[in-house]
């Protein structure tokens, strides 16, 4: 305790002989952090909400509030304040010789702003919530001789972190220049805002190139390098997606098969160019299309995601109630509302990092199938063909299944999630090796996930189809597991339809508020504060709550899991397309657009998917859809 004292009256009293810049700190005024992340970027802004003087009327404290609905408090020593902007007056349009309008159009903030000297690991270490406290700077004698020598002749250690501060503080500058180049007319601001992205773009791509070049040390692959492609890859077997695959076992038999051997390369390549396009231009799919192809093409695609996710997310809510509902009896609806918080609070407050890995090995019970295949009496002859020899059927039922099918496999959100997820994941080593380490990552997702379909459909009509019965309920799909498990298996179905679902509905409700603040120009991660990031998180919560009302509408489960995925399968080849053209676009990519195999990939599965969509509505409009 004596030493705080000591140091308080320190810290005073140099701030008596230098001149506080605390002194010009007023309530209102923005906050932004020398290192860490205060959500300055953020819908809402960090603002000083109060300022606390001691008993002589000095400054002690300055109180800063983030968030309008997720509120985050930080008491802030004066001694951390490093420089303060005051306010300024407006100037007088006739001062200008500008109209008012144009006046407006180009005004700069004039609240003023305080620079606040913090650390990452402080910043990093804030709780989620709730009112908490920066500790005093060290006394001006904390800086030793070493520290001084370090400054004007610094080791190669210092100079690294001395280049990597400046390039934050660089990068930040280019960022608060670009939001402010946004607020004035397009006409005049179009060349000036390029020089800027480019030279932030350059800023930022250099400085994760030094760090990651540091970390490269003899670095070799391994299990803990699985990301985002291994849970992208998993996610896409959510509930509904089991269902959609029951579905068509049960319609198809062995017939489509040959639909998962064909999708598996080319969902291949769709992954591996959002892998691609997210770790060399550091932007989600949003921030891209809205910058190189404006908010006309960016709007739409977000649509799509929006849409198609508010479907996805709807069944597998209902699908995590009937999975409760095979455990309990009890009605699904009884589960939905819980489930729902529960999941809302568990995304936004907890560490997604540890809840992932809970829910995907409560999903793995679907591995299950894999065995069962064995025993399920299939016959391996009619598997062989069904896999290697393409059947088409015409009729509306087989259509609609494949429609449904490739929408499983290649949805919406996959392409926008992986982006993202490939933007936030540390790979160590240079550009190449995080490349092929991600393509490797995507291939262990998509082969695990495909495989597991593949053995679900076989599973579904060894035992389904054969005997011309039909999947109406969660239990009739649980069934494909009795050769295995007996009277058991609709419990393990049942854990594996409640952990799919609780993978995926994190995995949905962050790829849509990727794809709305991308949109907008708002920061998004799933691995920020609430507080931090606020506009994700309300994106985030209300998409959640627009699902819930769909889910309790009163649809058949089991419809609307299959619908989901054939709305998947008619929107995912618009976003295909607009990836090959970021993909291969020489602004966006440089020397690193997309190569000839993987282009070819996304160019045959797009065709693919439209082709299937095309008969589809030929389907419906010929009355054959009922």
């Amino acid at each position: 305790m004596s030493n705080r004292k000591t140091s308080r009256k320190t810290s005073q009293a140099r701030r008596t002989r230098t001149g506080d810049p605390a002194e010009e700190v007023t309530p209102g005024m923005e906050v932004e952090a020398t290192e860490g992340d205060l959500g300055e970027e953020d819908v809402s802004k960090p603002r000083v909400k109060e300022v606390q003087r001691d008993p002589q009327g000095n400054i002690e404290k300055v109180v800063v509030e983030k968030g309008a609905i997720f509120k985050k408090t930080l008491e802030v020593p004066a001694d951390r304040v490093q420089s303060v902007e005051p306010a300024q007056e407006p100037v007088p349009p006739a001062a200008t010789g500008k109209t008012a309008d144009e006046q407006a159009r180009e005004q700069q903030p004039t609240d003023g702003k305080v620079m606040l000297r913090t650390s990452k690991e402080e910043i990093k270490a804030l709780s989620a919530r709730g009112a908490e406290e920066l500790e005093e700077s060290a006394p001006e004698q904390a800086e030793t001789l070493l520290e001084k020598v370090e400054q004007e002749v610094p080791t190669t250690e210092g100079l690294r972190r001395l280049e990597a501060q400046s390039a934050r503080i660089d990068a930040r500058r280019s960022r608060s220049r670009r939001a402010n180049l946004r607020r004035t007319r397009p006409a005049e601001a179009t060349a000036a805002a390029e020089a800027v992205e480019t030279e932030a773009a350059d800023t930022e791509a250099a400085e994760t190139e030094t760090e990651a070049e540091v970390a490269s040390a003899k670095h070799s692959f391994s299990w803990r390098d699985l990301g985002p492609g291994l849970l992208s890859g998993m996610a896409g077997n959510d509930s509904s997606a089991v269902t959609s695959y029951s579905v068509n076992g049960a319609t198809n038999g062995y017939g489509q098969l040959w639909l998962m051997l064909l999708s598996t390369p080319l969902y291949q390549a769709v992954q591996y160019t959002c892998a691609k396009v997210g770790r060399i231009t550091q932007q989600g799919l949003a921030e891209l299309l809205r910058e190189h192809y404006g908010r006309k093409v960016a709007v739409p695609a977000s649509l799509i995601l929006i849409v198609s996710n508010t479907a996805l997310i709807a069944a597998d809510l209902v699908a995590i109630g009937t999975g409760l509902q095979l455990f309990t009896g009890l009605a699904w609806e009884w589960f939905v509302v819980p489930v729902a918080v529960i999941l809302w609070y568990l995304t936004v407050y907890q560490n997604f990092g540890v809840i992932k890995r809970i829910f995907l090995a409560m999903s793995l019970a679907f591995a299950a199938y894999l065995i069962t295949g064995l025993f399920s009496g299939a016959n391996w002859g009619l598997v062989l063909k069904g896999t290697f020899v393409p059947q088409i059927g015409l009729n509306f039922a087989s259509i609609s299944s494949a429609v449904a099918l490739l929408g499983a496999t290649v949805s919406p959100y996959t392409i926008y999630w992986q982006v993202q997820g490939e933007k936030e994941e540390k790979r160590a080593g240079k550009r190449k090796q995080q490349l092929r380490e991600a393509a490797l990552d995507i291939a262990a997702g998509t082969i695990s996930g495909n495989l597991v379909a593949y053995a679900i459909i076989v599973c579904t009509s060894a035992t389904l189809f054969t005997h011309h019965e039909s999947v109406s309920t969660a239990a009739d799909a649980a069934r494909a597991l009795e050769p295995l498990l007996g009277p058991y298996a609709k419990y393990l179905f049942a854990l594996g339809f409640i952990g799919a679902g609780l993978v995926a509905i994190p995995v949905l409700l962050a790829s849509t508020s990727y794809a709305v603040s991308g949109t907008f120009g708002w920061p998004a991660s799933l691995w920020k504060k609430p507080w931090q990031n606020e506009g994700f998180y309300l994106i985030l919560t209300g998409a959640l709550i627009v699902s819930l009302v769909v889910a309790l509408l009163g649809f058949d489960p089991i419809q609307l899991m299959f619908s989901a995925n054939v709305l998947q399968g008619i929107l995912a080849p618009v976003l295909v397309v607009l990836l090959f053209l970021v993909g291969n676009n020489r602004k966006i990519m440089q020397s690193y657009r997309l190569g000839r195999l993987t282009n070819i990939g996304l160019i045959a599965i797009a065709l693919v998917m439209s082709a299937a969509t095309i008969l589809l509505f030929y389907g419906l409009l010929t009355g054959q859809g009922g």
